[in-house]
């Protein structure tokens, strides 16, 4: 008997330490790469995420600025979406894509930004949604040794089980701060987001650098720790699976979907399992790095990637335009939604406005 009270109580202290462990948030800037605001995001003394997308004017430079400051780095990688491609950049993921070119298309991209320890995707509503070529863009991953973030840009999403089958850290996006830039409107979603973090122990939103949200985020990220959230890079969330919400029990339990925690119309998925790979922390840029560079080493020869896959126009550099808008048809791609099946390429409906 006192074996069993001594178990209990042991439970019980373990319990009240966890609840008492503060709420933690992470802070993805996408798209960093093309904005004037890039570099004053980085610069903030808070510890935000930075995404840099490949083949942009400034991304190395920005990359290599937010490693120099102890900024966490991912790679924003490409992929196609249902419509608004003319958005994507160069070396996009498509449907028609060979596994030989999904992997080509990757390892450049890899390239263009070495200090990433983990990928999340641009855009990419139809592309995330194709069990098979997910598989392959997360086999790569996987011999890499980063983690996905799910931007989470349509429902019907296929990271969570490709990164399951390959051991890979993975997680998606909660909160999109800026679809509407106005003040109001970001700090609505800000506070959405510290009401998650503290409902469910963590949370992960995705902004954009835009003078709005910089000056946002200037004066509002010291609201975090007044209450009592840890602002912490992307990769410490990997292996902290949400604590679920009873709406989301009795969803699963009437086998219905589960309510978003946003304004966006897709839906919150279940965390794949966390594998044992090697989480980055705070000083993570060179160590995986390192770690990648590794696992490079030893991966095959590379194969050329066909021209056509990476001659998508990129936006000049104060025109191009976010992906994420709500009004935006196609970025979100519905249930009911068939997905198209293009059997050759064909790049002559790009638009380059």
């Amino acid at each position: 008997m006192a074996k069993l009270f001594a178990v209990v109580l042991l439970s019980l202290s373990f319990a009240v330490a966890a609840q008492s462990m503060p709420a933690k948030v992470a802070i993805i800037i996408d798209d960093i790469g093309y904005q004037k605001a890039d570099p004053q995001l980085i610069k903030l003394p808070y510890a935000l995420t930075f995404a840099v997308m490949p083949f942009t004017p400034q991304g190395q430079q920005m990359a290599a600025l937010a490693a120099s400051r102890r900024k966490e780095v991912m790679l924003h990688m490409p992929m196609e979406a249902v419509a608004q491609n003319h958005l994507l950049g160069k070396g996009a993921l498509r449907q028609p894509m060979t596994q030989q070119q999904v992997r080509a298309a990757l390892q450049q991209a890899l390239a263009q930004v070495p200090q990433a320890v983990g990928i999340n995707n641009h855009m990419g509503s139809l592309y995330t949604s194709l069990a098979e070529p997910m598989d392959w863009t997360m086999q790569l991953v996987a011999e890499h040794r980063l983690y996905f973030i799910d931007s989470k840009t349509t429902s019907r999403s296929a990271v969570p089980a490709a990164a399951a089958r390959h051991g890979i850290a993975s997680r998606s996006r909660d909160i999109f701060l800026d679809n509407n830039k106005a003040y109001a409107a970001i700090d609505q979603q800000f506070n959405q987001l510290i009401s998650l973090a503290k409902r469910q122990g963590s949370a992960i939103a995705i902004g954009h650098p835009y003078p709005e949200t910089y000056a946002y985020l200037k004066k509002n990220l010291p609201r975090l720790a007044a209450e009592g959230i840890e602002l912490v890079p992307a990769s410490r969330l990997l292996a902290l699976t949400p604590a679920p919400q009873p709406a989301t029990i009795a969803a699963e339990q009437h086998k219905t979907p589960a309510t978003a925690h946003h304004n966006q119309t897709d839906t919150i998925s279940k965390q794949p399992a966390v594998a044992a790979v090697a989480i980055a922390t705070t000083n993570a840029p060179a160590t995986a790095s390192q770690t990648r560079d590794k696992a490079s080493n030893s991966a095959p020869p590379q194969p050329q990637l066909l021209d056509p896959v990476i001659e998508v126009p990129v936006m000049e550099l104060q025109h191009w335009h976010p992906p994420y808008l709500a009004d935006l048809p196609g970025q979100l791609l519905p249930e009911s939604r068939t997905v198209p099946v293009r059997r050759a390429f064909s790049f002559s409906w790009l638009s380059t406005e």
